[in-house]
This record gives C-alpha cells, structure tokens and sequence, in this order.
C-alpha cells in the first residue's frame, strides 16, 4: 500500500465516521421531539452507516 493509498483510507474512514455520528444524531433528535414518523427511517440510516463504517475498519485490517 503506497501513501496515496493509506490518505484514500484514512478519509474514508473519517467520512464513515462522520456520517455514522450524523445519523446517530438525527436519530436522537427525533426521538427527542417526539418525531416517530421518521424514526423507523432513521433507524436504517444508522444501520447502513455503521455497515459502512465497519467495512472501512475491516478494510484497514486486510
């Protein structure tokens, strides 16, 4: 892996990470509000960003 590589892998990581604190976030939000329309939306939001956000750790791994 050159360094150009381990930058890419670096970013994306952070970028997973960001995403995932954002819907976790949303997600808290709602729930404070009472908003319960989108709180099943939500919900997978956040599963799909933690995916993401282990795919990108496991990548780092390998």
């Amino acid at each position: 892996m050159d360094q150009a590589d381990s930058l890419r892998n670096l970013f994306a990581k952070r970028e997973a990470k960001d995403k995932l604190i954002d819907c976790r976030n949303k997600l808290y939000e709602a729930i404070l509000v009472g908003n319960h329309d989108n709180i099943d939306f939500f919900m997978a939001e956040l599963d799909q960003a933690q995916r993401h956000f282990e795919e990108c750790i496991n990548k780092e791994k390998t």
